[in-house]
């Protein structure tokens, strides 16, 4: 017991000697959805990876935590992992939980990162329940938790002493950050959907899966009994996955779950990431094909599956 206070205090000594006058932002509002308080804003963290993957957090070091009885096996990263990415160039990723955001930076470049409402965070819950993901149920406790944190985490791996050293992204930018939204006409229209049988075989076009068979083209996006039994029972009627110029949506039942954004810049570093860690992959020249012109592309794709018995039609929308 006294070996945990002393590591509690510890931890909160140094996290306010970093603090070095930094403002934080307060995650907003003071309590939970059951009317608990909770409310946590740190100044960003900075996380020390050595080449074995051992983590050195807020300058305290593996060793020193397991003096005071923390094992720190669990935090520490597969040195195959780590390999990859300093061998791609990779000096540091920022994790920053901002608002109804979190955000996604490498080496200082913005990713395309996750957005989301407190409606479309309490669906997306129902959905994982109802398509039986494992852990649902903890993931439903913790993840509303997750996000009141106001809480910016650096990973920060070995760097060469010759290699020029990329300085973080400030602050300031990580809580302000707006992705710029291409104006221009589509550059591709795609559309269509999906109607599955009570099997799980898909038709499209107005052709059934018979139909489709026929032509030699079957089991397009064939759905396995479980799953489609899943979204009968729970009242999936229908999913819309949809890209905008400012992100991937996808819709259930005509209403949204949290949403992907991005924009040209963002997308165009998630190519660049992609090909610094994963050079030799035979899906890269598609991926630097498709994906910075994803923002241009208007894309929607509708599933539908039969009405379970008694259940009243919701009309689809495509978004």
């Amino acid at each position: 017991m006294r070996q945990r206070l002393g590591l509690l205090v510890l931890v909160f000594a140094v996290i306010l000697a970093g603090c070095g006058g930094e403002g934080v932002e307060a995650p907003t509002g003071l309590t939970t959805p059951k009317g608990e308080i909770f409310q946590i804003a740190l100044p960003r963290i900075v996380v020390d990876v050595d080449a074995d993957g051992a983590p050195t957090v807020l300058g305290i070091s593996p060793g020193l935590l397991s003096a005071v009885g923390v094992d720190v096996s669990g935090f520490s990263l597969p040195k195959d992992l780590v390999d990859q990415l300093t061998g791609a160039g990779v000096q540091h990723i920022e994790v920053a939980s901002v608002g109804d955001r979190l955000m996604f930076f490498v080496d200082g470049q913005p990713l395309p990162h996750l957005g989301w409402s407190q409606d479309s965070l309490s669906r997306v819950l129902d959905v994982l329940d109802a398509l039986e993901v494992p852990n649902a149920s903890t993931i439903r406790t913790v993840l509303p938790i997750v996000t009141r944190f106001g809480l910016d985490v650096v990973l920060r791996l070995p760097r060469s002493p010759e290699v020029a050293e990329i300085p973080f992204v400030d602050t300031r930018t990580v809580r302000s950050f707006t992705p710029t939204v291409t104006t221009e006409p589509p550059s591709a229209i795609i559309k269509f959907e999906l109607r599955y049988d009570d099997q799980g075989e898909a038709g499209i076009m107005g052709l059934s899966p018979a139909d489709l068979a026929a032509l030699g083209v079957g089991g397009i996006g064939r759905m396995s009994p479980e799953l489609l039994t899943n979204f009968q029972e729970n009242g999936l009627q229908h999913l819309e996955i949809r890209t905008k110029p400012d992100g991937a949506y996808v819709y259930v039942n005509n209403e949204p779950l949290p949403k992907l954004i991005w924009d040209t810049q963002l997308l165009a570093n998630m190519v660049d990431l992609v090909a610094r860690l994963m050079p030799d992959t035979e899906m890269l020249p598609l991926i630097q094909q498709i994906a910075p012109y994803l923002d241009r592309a208007d894309l929607g794709v509708l599933l539908r599956v039969p009405l379970a018995a008694g259940e009243t039609e919701i009309p689809a929308e495509l978004h």
